[in-house]
């Protein structure tokens, strides 16, 4: 598992799921549902600034369900927020 891999498994998976399609444990009571990163028109329409804001800020930030928990600690760590948008993307090229 690459380390990108293995940080989205700590941090997102509990709700994006681990193929990251919006369905982890913890989305059964979420509404809206976590978004689903394989969603080709949501990849396209999406930019990096973008999914950093939601990562480090939380979904409130970018416009998007408050439900989605911010990550104020990787504020300092750009490297860490790059790799899971990095993770994100190729998600999205997988069918």
């Amino acid at each position: 598992m690459s380390i990108s891999c293995t940080r989205f498994a700590s941090r997102c998976a509990t709700c994006h799921g681990q193929d990251g399609r919006g369905d982890g444990p913890g989305s059964k009571l979420l509404t809206p549902k976590p978004r689903n990163f394989h969603d080709k028109q949501w990849q396209a329409a999406t930019n990096d600034k973008t999914i950093a804001m939601a990562i480090v800020y939380g979904g409130a930030a970018v416009g998007k369900s408050p439900l989605m928990a911010s990550n104020p600690d990787l504020q300092s760590k750009p490297k860490v927020v790059d790799a899971l948008i990095a993770h994100i993307r190729e998600l999205g090229k997988q069918p």
